[in-house]
């Protein structure tokens, strides 16, 4: 299975220092989150009332996640869109170098070696 959701966790006391991260498979719905946090977190409730993870380590964490871009129907289409561009860039190059090729073996080797030799000459100048 691909690995298509990753996440990472923060201290909950001080939100801008990363935990620690991973990555693992499956649909992004509540049912996958609760695999993940079965396998990796508990849950307290503090004094406060409000409930927060905890990591195997002892440390009240926030839970963060993030999902691959190309598994939604707006990455599935944009890389259609490039993959199609590409092959598109490639055909035009692929038609600009047989062409190239055709005018150069229509040049003898003195021909070819004096017209990019002058070409050469134009760009130091």
């Amino acid at each position: 299975m691909r690995r298509n959701i990753g996440y990472h966790t923060r201290l909950a006391l001080n939100n801008s220092v990363k935990v620690v991260g991973g990555s693992f498979g499956g649909a992004f719905d509540m049912e996958t989150v609760n695999r993940l946090v079965r396998a990796h977190f508990t849950v307290v409730v503090k004094p406060s009332g409000r409930s927060v993870f905890v990591d195997r380590d002892g440390r009240a964490v926030s839970l963060y996640f993030t999902v691959d871009p190309e598994t939604t129907e707006a990455g599935k289409e944009a890389l259609a869109t490039d993959r199609a561009k590409r092959a598109k860039d490639s055909e035009a190059e692929a038609v600009k170098r047989a062409e190239i090729e055709r005018l150069l073996d229509s040049m003898s080797p003195d021909e070819a070696l004096e017209l990019l030799t002058r070409e050469e000459t134009k760009e130091v100048e």
